[in-house]
């Protein structure tokens, strides 16, 4: 028997209570006596009253006894596993995320196959009365069956359930699965998983039994023989345009082992390696004189049962300067910068910006523009729109109307963002800065009490920042952190417009810079892992600038074309699953559950306290706190009896 409230023991004091109020009940003996008026009735009281007596077998008392103790069982809600049938309606939690990709134990099918193939025999054996609603782990929580009897659409529906490689939303499917069964007496969850769950479940509460079915192997690691790529990334070594590359393999296993690492440069072997990993290690691989490709894959085989670790891409850094067009008045300290940061910087007057913009449409424009101190009239003209839509722009005190105002002398407030990396601003002061209208595009980064100073965002795809005073208001580019802001800014500005999108997880939200002059998207798989190609999302009739990345991991091209069809720019990305799926060990699952709720199904006694689930138990849960209530209702009933009939001396 197994209990879901073990504090409810402490009503048992309630039984030495009863006991206790049997020792002091005061009794009295009959005596004869020549005259009841000699005696007092205070000394009557104080002789007669024998508070200490010997307990005595008293019917009265042992009924209240087991009444009571009838009460404390009932409270500590036992239950016992049975063999019955499941309950009326069942919900179906089955866990796709990426690591039920793994091979199950015994090899010759996934987690996933198993699990699928483990919900069918269940669902048609001991729940064959049951109604079923299927929840699909993935992404998103997926409500596929409500209350389905059909046995055949369930197996239509576990047919149709593939593998999620992106981020798994574990607490929100439980969270509605309990939601689903709260006011249903009737009924019980069923969560089909291998455990390896990364976040924590913890705080949902559960009022019906849940039961957990651990697929594959129930260790405390994610395979024995798993092998994973760490990290992998190329660079330019400086000679005559050759590159090197670099990896980090690691072995999760219990053993030594050895394997083959091969790269790929384009569609071509480029060299092979083979490298001794002791277990629980972690081993470095290098690669040197590779010839420049788009695109870059490390192979390690599939000698293990966990396989979609074991292929990682990587893309090289443009090594050509980006152009940066300078538009103001000119301004040293910021030219300076620029420079050290790797810019080829094109100094313009705001008098001459039309003519050039008119000579630079062959020639391509510059990959950044840099408005320092221009008033919005200048820029008010068509040719500059749409230069300024279709290039990332660094805005000082620039872009939109305003008015100045003084910068209260109060504590900086810096934001996490790629482009305040290593800033403090402790030693800058800022004297007024401009506050603009209505910009919509951007959220402050940097800020001066509620005044902000430093704003970063996307307009139409193209990145963007603002710093919202004038360089000579402030004493921020005479310090050290200004080089390394304008190093950061270059870096996030221009990302995007280099020969690859980089590296992304799968089904994840990423802002993407499209080009002007692309009518459509699509995303096309380059190595034939994914499906056909994807059409990328649009708003408004236009391409989004935050599109959904690929589901399935591999190598993917973004090819944009214009409205005639024509191929306007084509973009590499390498799309992996969730690396915390096979880094993540197997959770010992638990789950709360309310007061009026059963003790939560697929824990043991011993385990129920330390929160850890039970694998090989496939019976149901069966609640005895009823029946308890129900014999402590009898009991009372039977008290009441044999105090009328005056059985309690």
């Amino acid at each position: 028997m197994h209990f879901d409230s073990l504090p409810g023991l402490w009503f048992g004091l309630s039984l030495p209570a009863i006991v206790l109020l049997y020792l002091f009940k005061r009794k009295y003996v009959d005596t004869p006596v020549s005259s009841h008026m000699l005696w007092n009735r205070v000394l009557k009281d104080m002789e007669a009253n024998r508070p200490w007596q010997k307990l005595r077998n008293r019917l009265l008392m042992l009924v209240q006894l087991l009444a009571a103790a009838l009460l404390v069982l009932a409270i500590m809600q036992p239950w016992v596993w049975s063999q019955r049938s499941a309950k009326a309606h069942v919900v179906v939690v089955l866990d796709r995320s990426a690591s039920m990709t793994a091979e199950a134990e015994g090899g010759g099918e996934s987690r996933l196959d198993a699990a699928k193939r483990q919900v069918t025999e269940w669902a048609s054996g001991e729940a064959k009365d049951s109604a079923i609603t299927l929840l699909a782990m993935g992404e998103q929580a997926d409500v596929l069956l409500s209350r389905e009897t059909d046995r055949n659409r369930l197996r239509e529906a576990l047919a149709g359930i593939e593998p999620a490689y992106g981020k798994t939303v574990y607490r929100e499917t439980m969270s509605l699965a309990a939601a689903l069964t709260r006011n249903d007496p009737e009924a019980e969850i069923r969560l089909f998983t291998d455990g390896q769950f990364p976040e924590p479940v913890s705080g949902l509460a559960f009022a019906v039994p849940v039961t957990v079915h651990r697929i594959g192997e129930a260790k405390a690691d994610n395979g024995d023989s798993n092998m994973s790529i760490s990290q992998f990334g190329v660079k330019s070594n400086g000679k005559e345009g050759k590159l090197s590359a670099v990896a980090s393999l690691k072995n999760a296993g219990t053993a030594p082992k050895k394997v083959e690492a091969s790269l790929y440069a384009g569609d071509s072997l480029a060299e092979v390696k083979t490298v001794q990993i002791e277990a629980g290690k972690q081993a470095a691989v290098y690669f040197e004189g590779l010839a420049p490709a788009d695109w870059y894959k490390l192979d390690i085989g599939s000698g293990d049962s966990f396989r979609i670790d074991n292929v990682s891409y990587a893309f090289p850094d443009s090594n050509r300067a980006r152009k940066v067009l300078l538009v103001g008045d000119g301004n040293l300290f910021l030219e300076k910068a620029l420079q050290l940061a790797g810019a080829e910087v094109i100094k313009l007057a705001p008098d001459n910006a039309q003519a050039w913009i008119g000579s630079q449409k062959a020639a391509g424009g510059p990959d950044l523009i840099a408005i320092d101190s221009v008033t919005s009239s200048v820029l008010a003209s068509r040719e500059w729109k749409d230069m300024l839509a279709s290039r990332p722009v660094l805005y000082i005190r620039s872009g939109s109307e305003g008015k100045e105002a003084a910068v209260p002398a109060v504590p900086y407030k810096v934001e996490d963002h790629p482009v305040t990396r290593y800033l403090k601003f402790q030693d800058a002061h800022v004297a007024t800065a401009w506050q603009p209208d209505g910009l919509v595009w951007g959220k402050s980064v940097v800020s001066a009490g509620d005044m902000p100073l430093l704003y970063a965002g996307t307009e139409n795809g193209q990145p963007r920042l603002l710093i919202a005073f004038a360089l000579q208001q402030s004493d921020w580019p005479l310090r050290t952190e200004f080089p390394v802001f304008v190093q950061n800014a270059v870096g996030w500005l221009t990302a995007a417009h280099g020969e690859s999108l980089g590296r992304a997880v799968a089904g994840e939200r990423k802002e993407i810079a499209m080009s002007p002059a692309a009518a459509s998207a699509a995303w096309v798989s380059a190595d034939g892992g994914g499906a056909g190609p994807a059409e990328a999302e649009k708003t408004g009739g236009r391409l989004s600038s935050a599109q959904t990345v690929p589901l399935h991991p591999g190598l993917y091209r973004l090819e944009e074309k214009d409205e005639s069809g024509r191929l306007v720019q084509t973009r590499w990305i390498g799309v992996m699953a969730d690396s915390r799926e096979w880094g993540t060990a197997a959770a010992e699952l638990s789950f709360d559950r309310t007061a009026s709720g059963s003790l939560v199904a697929g824990e043991t006694p011993d385990q129920a306290s330390s929160g850890s689930a039970d694998d090989g138990r496939r019976g149901a849960p069966l609640s005895l706190w009823h029946w308890a209530a129900l014999l402590a209702l009898a009991a009372v009933v039977c008290e009441w009896g044999v105090y009328r009939r005056g059985s309690s001396v």
